[in-house]
């Protein structure tokens, strides 16, 4: 039974092939249907981060937090990343997931995510001095993300934070809920840089009145962090509001 079963899905992987090839997203080659749009090729390239950094200076730290200089004024602790993004197929895997639609991608990115977390986390309670350092209590935290002008997500038809939260939090058991909104609409941030990202995003993101962070830990879920101001702004409000502990966990920084 179990031999006649694999041999139907055999006939199906091979149907399906043949019908709707797949390619991977990196090196454009022919793969399975069962390949997750990354072939086995590209995916051993991909070069998992080991040594977070600060989020804005780049300076080696303890589990991506800020430095002491340039953690000033910062509502967020630190920001910790799963894969470096030039390397591998990791640009080409965010780029299709975020603006092409292949949301498949999506449970492997998360799952980068959750290893990358669990990395830290680990790291910090094996540290000399763990109770002062800990990052926090992973049950009683909340995970969230960033979230997008609803005529932004309409055209896209998903907000790719949302998605990979939801997944991280399936993953780890952990409570995922939708704290921010965004009624602003204002230009993408990757077409500014430096002060331009920071001023175009003052004032833009709202607490959910349903929601309330006093004292908790959050954890604020996007896919890619470049100068950390929209993780930060999403954090001031979550600040403003209570919320005790607040990081950042992305894909990658670009």
């Amino acid at each position: 039974m179990i031999n006649f079963q694999l041999s139907i899905n055999e006939v199906k992987s091979f149907i399906l092939d043949f019908l709707f090839p797949k390619y991977c997203v990196n090196c454009n080659r022919e793969i399975s249907q069962t390949d997750s749009w990354v072939c086995l090729s590209c995916a051993q390239k991909i070069v998992p981060v080991v040594s977070q950094v600060c989020p804005a200076c780049g300076r080696l730290t303890e589990n991506g937090r800020y430095c002491p200089k340039c953690s000033k004024d910062k509502s967020l602790i630190g920001v910790m990343a799963a894969a470096y993004f030039d390397e591998g197929p990791i640009r080409e895997m965010i780029h299709n997931f975020k603006y092409n639609g292949v949301l498949e991608l999506g449970d492997r990115l998360a799952e980068m995510m959750v290893d990358s977390l669990n990395n830290e986390l680990r790291s910090m309670n094996h540290g000399e001095n763990k109770i002062h350092n800990s990052l926090f209590m992973l049950h009683d935290s909340i995970l969230t993300f960033v979230p997008m002008h609803w005529q932004r997500k309409a055209k896209r038809g998903y907000n790719q934070a949302e998605v990979l939260a939801r997944i991280i939090g399936q993953k780890l058991n952990i409570e995922v809920c939708e704290l921010l909104t965004k009624p602003k609409k204002t230009k993408r941030q990757a077409e500014l840089s430096g002060n331009s990202r920071r001023k175009n995003l003052q004032g833009t993101f709202i607490l959910n009145a349903d929601c309330c962070v006093k004292n908790r830990e959050i954890i604020i879920v996007d896919d890619v962090v470049t100068t950390g101001s929209t993780l930060n702004e999403c954090a001031a409000v979550l600040k403003k509001a209570g919320a005790k502990k607040i990081w950042g966990l992305v894909i990658s920084r670009g």
